[in-house]
């Protein structure tokens, strides 16, 4: 079910911005607000993993983020590799 969120979400888009927030929850496995902080860095001791990626949405409110379809696999690579980093 969650899938066909993620898939639906990208496929009824117009201008090619798809909702951020299912991306991190599908993609991510972990909520929007969550996720969010990936983006710019803003908040102390998150990395910038959304540097040159195409967004958009207001910093003060992380439901309205929006991530171009095109960057949404590399967004998710720069995650999981911070991920795995963090790990080792």
């Amino acid at each position: 079910m969650k899938d066909n969120l993620y898939f639906e979400s990208l496929e009824e888009t117009t201008d090619d911005f798809v909702d951020f927030g299912d991306i991190s929850r599908v993609r991510l496995g972990i909520q929007c607000q969550y996720g969010s902080r990936y983006i710019n860095g803003e908040i102390s001791g998150w990395p910038n993993l959304g540097e040159e990626l195409r967004f958009k949405g207001d910093d003060h409110n992380y439901h309205s983020f929006k991530i171009h379809r095109d960057d949404v696999e590399e967004f998710i690579r720069r995650v999981e590799l911070y991920r795995k980093e963090m790990l080792e």
